[in-house]
C-alpha cells in the first residue's frame, strides 16, 4: 500500500513537471497563442492573387498578441518573443486604398513596438519609441491606424531594445489597385539565429573578442598566414592596427527561411511562373541567393517596381526585400537558396515535387587574400576589383602590382544595368569574390 502511494505522488510530480516544462504547449485556455517554432503550414501555400481592373479600399484590422515563448532552433531551448506565437510573425496582407487598424497586445512584462518599415504613415504611427511612438507598456494594448498609400513588400519589427534579434518580426504584403496577371506568389522571411542572449552579442561585440571568428572557422593566425602564403600581408595588417578581416561580426547557429532550416512548396506547379516576396528579417546577415531552376527575374526592390531584369545571383542585406520571378522546373524541385555572406552557413526552399535540384555550394572566403586587397588600398596599387581573394588553381595569389592606370575595374558593376554576367548590381568594392575553391559551405544537418 506505501508502495502505491508513492508511486502515486511520484507520477503526479512528474505531470506537473511536465506542464512548466520551457517549450511545451500548454492548454488554449491559458496560453491562446502559444504554437510550435515554426509557423503554421500555411506559411509554405502558395496565395494566388488574381486579376482585376481597380480597388476600393476597406477597413482591415488585424490583432498581435506579443509574447515571451520558448523556442528549439538548434537542439537547445531558448528564449524568444513571438506574435501570436509565431516566428517569424503572421503575414499582414492587404490592398492598396485600404485603412489598416492594427492592435498590438502586450503580454511581456517589459515594453515593446512595432515599426512598419518601409510604409509610408503619419509621424505618431511610426512605432519607433520615445521618438515617432509611445512605447507599449506591459499589459497594454496600442491600436495602429493608417492608409495603405503604396504597394509592395514590406515588414515589420521591434524597435525595443534587442527585441527583433529575439524573433519580434514578420512580413507586410500590399497589393496594388490595378492588378494585370493572375499569379502565384510566396512570402519568404529569411531570418538568422544563435543560441546566445542578444544581450550577449552585443557584449561580445563591444569586447572586440575572436569568440565569434573561432566558432566560424575564420580565426588567422601567423602561422595560417605562413602557411597559406600571406606572412607579409598579415604583418602589415597588425603594424597598421587592424583588425583581422572579416565579413560578418557574428556567428549564428542557424540561418532560416520562414523559421525553418529547410522548406518545402509543393503546391508549386511543373513549369509554373511564380512571384517570391523575399525579406531579409535577418539581425545582421547579408544572403546571396541562388535558384537551381534558372535565372530569377527581379521585378522590384524594397516595395518599388523595378525595371525586370535576370541574374543567377543575388545579394540581399538586412532590412531588404526583393520580389523575383521564377519558374518551376517541369520534373523535381528546384532550390533556392539564401547563403550567408560569411559562407557559413545556408537555409534553403525547393520548389516543385520529386528529386530536389540543388544549387552549386559558394566557396570558402579566403580571408588572407582580402586583406591584401585591403592593404593594398593604402597605395592604391595592384588593386583588382574583379577578383578580390580569388585564389590560382594552385592557391598563388594573383601578382600585386601595376598602378592607378592599370587598375581592373572589369568587376564594378553599373547600377543602372544589369551585369553582363546576370549578376546583381554591386556599389563599391566587390569583396564577395573573395573565395578559396576547396571547401563550401556545410549543409543543413536535415537536408534530404
Amino acid at each position: 500500500m506505501r508502495v502505491l502511494i508513492l508511486l502515486t505522488l511520484l507520477l503526479s510530480t512528474l505531470g506537473a513537471g511536465a506542464q512548466s516544462m520551457p517549450g511545451m504547449a500548454m492548454p488554449k485556455e491559458k496560453e491562446p497563442y502559444l504554437t510550435q517554432s515554426a509557423p503554421p503550414d500555411r506559411q509554405a501555400q502558395g496565395t494566388v492573387v488574381m486579376p482585376r481592373a481597380s480597388y476600393v479600399g476597406k477597413r482591415v484590422e488585424y490583432d498581435l498578441y506579443v509574447a515571451d515563448r520558448m523556442v528549439n532552433f538548434t537542439g537547445k531551448m531558448r528564449h524568444a518573443i513571438g506574435i501570436n506565437g509565431q516566428i517569424p510573425a503572421p503575414t499582414l496582407r492587404f490592398n492598396e486604398g485600404d485603412t489598416a487598424v492594427i492592435r498590438v497586445h502586450n503580454q511581456m512584462a517589459m515594453e515593446t513596438s512595432v515599426h512598419w518599415h518601409g510604409l509610408l504613415v503619419p509621424n505618431q504611427y511610426d512605432g519607433v519609441p520615445y521618438l515617432t511612438t509611445a512605447p507599449i507598456k506591459p499589459g497594454t494594448v496600442h491600436t495602429y491606424t493608417f492608409p495603405l498609400r503604396q504597394s509592395g513588400t514590406y515588414w515589420y519589427h521591434s524597435h525595443t531594445m534587442v527585441q527583433e534579434q529575439s524573433g519580434l518580426y514578420g512580413s507586410i504584403v500590399v497589393q496594388p489597385k490595378e492588378i494585370q496577371y493572375q499569379l502565384k506568389e510566396y512570402v519568404l522571411v529569411l531570418s538568422d539565429w544563435t543560441d546566445h542572449r542578444p544581450t550577449e552579442v552585443l557584449r561580445y561585440l563591444k569586447r572586440a573578442g575572436e569568440w565569434f571568428a573561432v566558432q566560424k572557422g575564420a580565426t588567422q593566425s601567423y602561422g595560417e598566414a605562413l602557411a597559406a602564403g600571406y606572412f607579409k600581408d598579415k604583418l602589415k595588417q597588425e603594424w597598421q592596427r587592424m583588425p583581422a578581416m572579416d565579413v560578418a561580426d557574428v556567428f549564428y547557429n542557424k540561418f532560416l527561411m520562414n523559421g525553418q532550416e529547410l522548406s518545402y512548396f509543393k503546391d508549386a506547379q511543373p513549369g509554373e511562373v511564380v512571384r517570391l516576396r523575399v525579406i531579409n528579417g535577418s539581425s545582421s546577415s547579408y544572403f546571396k541567393l541562388q535558384y537551381a531552376g534558372g535565372p530569377m527575374q527581379v521585378i522590384a526592390a524594397d516595395g518599388i517596381n523595378v525595371e525586370p531584369f535576370p541574374t543567377s545571383k543575388l545579394e540581399i542585406a538586412t532590412a531588404e526585400t526583393y520580389d523575383l520571378l521564377i519558374t518551376v522546373p517541369a520534373m523535381g524541385a528546384a532550390e533556392l537558396r539564401a547563403t550567408s555572406s560569411d559562407v557559413s552557413g545556408y537555409t534553403s526552399g525547393y520548389f516543385g515535387q520529386g528529386e530536389p535540384m540543388r544549387t552549386p555550394d559558394l566557396p570558402k572566403l579566403n580571408y588572407f587574400q582580402m586583406t591584401r586587397e585591403m592593404n593594398s588600398m593604402g597605395n592604391m596599387s595592384g588593386m583588382k576589383m574583379g577578383g578580390a581573394g580569388q585564389m590560382g588553381p594552385k592557391g598563388a595569389a594573383a601578382p600585386a602590382g601595376g598602378d592607378m592606370k592599370g587598375m581592373d575595374m572589369s568587376g564594378g558593376q553599373a547600377a543602372k544595368a544589369p551585369a553582363a554576367k546576370a549578376e546583381a548590381p554591386m556599389a563599391g568594392m566587390d569583396m564577395q569574390q573573395g573565395t578559396a575553391p576547396a571547401t563550401s559551405t556545410a549543409r543543413p544537418a536535415t537536408a534530404r
